[in-house]
Protein backbone atom coordinates (compact mmCIF):
# COMPACT_ATOMS: atom_id res chain seq x y z
CA UNK A 1 0.00 0.00 0.00
CA UNK A 2 1.52 3.40 -0.78
CA UNK A 3 1.81 6.34 1.64
CA UNK A 4 -0.59 9.06 1.37
CA UNK A 5 2.09 11.61 0.89
CA UNK A 6 3.46 9.40 -2.50
CA UNK A 7 -0.38 9.38 -3.64
CA UNK A 8 -0.63 13.43 -2.93
CA UNK A 9 3.06 13.88 -5.11
CA UNK A 10 1.41 11.74 -7.41
CA UNK A 11 -2.00 13.79 -7.74
CA UNK A 12 0.03 16.73 -7.76
CA UNK A 13 2.15 15.77 -10.45
CA UNK A 14 -0.95 14.84 -12.83
CA UNK A 15 -2.81 17.86 -12.13
CA UNK A 16 0.79 19.77 -13.19
CA UNK A 17 0.80 17.30 -16.08
CA UNK A 18 -3.28 17.87 -17.18
CA UNK A 19 -2.76 21.99 -16.63
CA UNK A 20 0.39 22.06 -18.91
CA UNK A 21 -1.59 19.99 -21.55
CA UNK A 22 -3.98 22.42 -21.64
CA UNK A 23 -1.53 25.41 -21.65
CA UNK A 24 -0.29 23.86 -24.73
CA UNK A 25 -3.25 23.48 -26.58
CA UNK A 26 -4.22 26.89 -25.87
CA UNK A 27 -0.92 28.06 -27.07
CA UNK A 28 -1.43 26.00 -30.62
CA UNK A 29 -5.20 27.41 -30.56
CA UNK A 30 -3.94 31.09 -29.77
CA UNK A 31 -1.70 30.78 -32.94
CA UNK A 32 -3.81 29.33 -35.43
CA UNK A 33 -6.14 32.26 -34.58
CA UNK A 34 -3.41 34.38 -34.90
CA UNK A 35 -2.89 32.97 -38.44
CA UNK A 36 -6.16 32.78 -39.49
CA UNK A 37 -6.93 36.44 -38.78
CA UNK A 38 -3.61 37.28 -40.28
CA UNK A 39 -4.46 35.54 -43.79
CA UNK A 40 -8.22 37.06 -43.72
CA UNK A 41 -6.92 40.68 -42.94
CA UNK A 42 -4.10 40.21 -45.09
CA UNK A 43 -0.39 42.41 -44.10
CA UNK A 44 -0.90 46.00 -43.66
CA UNK A 45 1.95 47.99 -46.09
CA UNK A 46 3.81 49.10 -44.17
CA UNK A 47 4.27 45.06 -42.69
CA UNK A 48 4.59 44.01 -46.66
CA UNK A 49 7.78 46.72 -47.16
CA UNK A 50 9.44 45.70 -43.30
CA UNK A 51 8.80 41.53 -44.30
CA UNK A 52 11.27 39.91 -45.99
CA UNK A 53 12.38 35.87 -45.73
CA UNK A 54 15.71 36.70 -43.37
CA UNK A 55 13.44 38.64 -41.38
CA UNK A 56 10.70 35.74 -41.35
CA UNK A 57 13.39 33.00 -40.62
CA UNK A 58 14.45 35.53 -37.26
CA UNK A 59 11.18 35.22 -36.42
CA UNK A 60 10.47 31.53 -36.79
CA UNK A 61 14.22 31.17 -34.76
CA UNK A 62 12.77 32.77 -31.60
CA UNK A 63 9.36 30.85 -32.21
CA UNK A 64 11.50 27.45 -32.56
CA UNK A 65 13.89 28.55 -29.22
CA UNK A 66 10.35 29.41 -27.54
CA UNK A 67 9.00 25.85 -28.27
CA UNK A 68 6.73 26.87 -30.05
CA UNK A 69 7.38 25.29 -33.37
CA UNK A 70 9.36 22.12 -33.78
CA UNK A 71 13.22 21.97 -34.81
CA UNK A 72 11.68 19.80 -38.20
CA UNK A 73 8.96 22.52 -38.66
CA UNK A 74 11.63 25.75 -38.65
CA UNK A 75 13.90 23.98 -41.28
CA UNK A 76 11.20 23.29 -43.42
CA UNK A 77 10.06 26.71 -43.33
CA UNK A 78 13.60 28.21 -43.17
CA UNK A 79 14.26 25.83 -47.20
CA UNK A 80 10.92 27.50 -48.71
CA UNK A 81 11.80 30.92 -47.33
CA UNK A 82 15.64 30.74 -48.65
CA UNK A 83 13.99 29.31 -51.48
CA UNK A 84 12.52 33.39 -52.36
CA UNK A 85 16.02 34.79 -52.37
Amino acid sequence: MSEPREDLNRAVREVGDEIGRGIESLGRMARQVGNDWTRMAGPTPSARAESSPIRSIRELANLRDEGYITDEEYQAKKAELLGRI
